[in-house]
């Protein structure tokens, strides 16, 4: 919070002033030696002065943090096996289905190997039922060649079946019934186990999230109300809620991850930056006054207000105040100014301990906001 200081050079304003009238007293005396009046006097040490009110009000601080809107269903689909690209069932843009093939990837090779497991599937299984009937009903040959035989068929089996299984991941199929917004390969490229080949988005349950510097942790709930807005987007300022907080704080930067569902709103895009305003303090029945009336002096904070002296002259009086928090140009004044007094704004910047001042506007708090 950057406060204001008396200003160095009230004194010389003051000096320049009083020469000027000096001069003007004596140009007076020399035309025609008349008295100036006592007022004259009185006017040089007066300053015009706007007061305010002070009434207990509402003090509120808020932060703002940048946002992305996320969705639920929003997935990278990646190739399980190897192979080349054979063809697409869908364009980008797209709506598919859920279980709907969205792409193809050439099973030619892996055909091959299925029939050759095949064949060794059933040669081994054939000399298995054949062990295994002379050795458990004509007590012909060893148990070793039995087992073995056995295990040689099921080795087989498990190879086909996973053969089986690669060649149905040749078709990827949507999981959820959603758009298709990126297609990664294209025809005849070759893609590998992991490969990210299509990006699906399938559902209109927007949410925001955002991190929240690690200071405002104690702040921050679940169910507080925020301020979102797009710059991107000629709208109204949403309010909403806070739906997730986060119970860790990011190691890289320092902030916890917060969720704000949001309703589908007309032109909202998945990976759009949202501004979003949070308030971190909320504090009712206090004194909260602009930081331009406060001064800095000797090592101490300072404020005017409205008083008379004993001669019943309207004089401004200076008052220590003690500072509470602060947000954009408010701030919270903890002690030494009461409700009901009357702040001097406009003019404080000239004025010391008891200087006589004239007021020409008082206003009330509400006036003023």
């Amino acid at each position: 919070m950057t406060l204001n200081t008396q200003n160095p050079h009230t004194l010389m304003k003051t000096n320049y002033i009083a020469s000027i009238l000096s001069l003007l007293i004596i140009f007076s005396a020399c035309s025609g030696g008349e008295e100036i009046p006592q007022e004259t006097e009185e006017l040089v040490k007066t300053v015009n002065v706007r007061t305010l009110s002070i009434n207990p009000s509402q003090f509120n601080s808020f932060v703002r943090v940048v946002g992305t809107v996320e969705t639920s269903d929003d997935i990278m689909i990646s190739a399980e096996v190897s192979g080349k690209v054979l063809r697409y069932n869908v364009e980008e843009g797209e709506q598919v289905r859920a279980g709907q093939t969205i792409l193809k990837i050439d099973d030619a090779k892996l055909k091959q190997e299925a029939a050759r497991l095949e064949a060794i599937t059933a040669q081994a299984r054939e000399n298995y039922e054949r062990l295994e009937k002379i050795y458990k009903e004509d007590g012909i040959g060893s148990e070793i060649d039995y087992l073995n035989a056995k295990y040689a068929y099921e080795q087989s089996a498990s190879s086909l079946e996973s053969i089986k299984v690669d060649l149905e991941n040749t078709n990827i199929k949507a999981p959820f019934t959603g758009v298709v917004e990126q297609i990664m390969f294209e025809v005849g490229e070759m893609v590998s186990p992991g490969a990210q080949v299509v990006r699906l988005i399938g559902s209109d349950n927007f949410k925001i999230t955002a991190g929240v510097p690690a200071r405002y942790a104690n702040a921050v709930s679940q169910g507080d109300q925020v301020e979102i807005w797009f710059d991107t987007q000629a709208v109204d300022t949403l309010a909403e809620r806070i739906t997730f907080v986060g119970s860790a704080i990011n190691q890289q930067n320092r902030t916890f991850r917060i969720e704000i569902d949001m309703p589908k709103k007309e032109g909202m895009k998945v990976d759009m930056i949202a501004n979003i305003r949070l308030k971190t303090l909320e504090q009712n029945d206090v004194v909260v006054v602009s930081e331009e009336f406060i001064y800095s002096k000797d090592g101490r904070y300072v404020s005017y207000v409205l008083g008379e002296n004993s001669e019943g002259k309207e004089v401004a009086l200076e008052k220590e105040v003690t500072l509470g928090p602060s947000y954009k140009s408010n701030v919270v004044v903890e002690s030494g100014l009461e409700p009901g007094e009357e702040l001097i704004t406009i003019g404080s910047a000239f004025l010391n301990d008891g200087m006589r001042i004239n007021v020409v506007e008082s206003q009330s708090a509400i006036a003023a906001q």
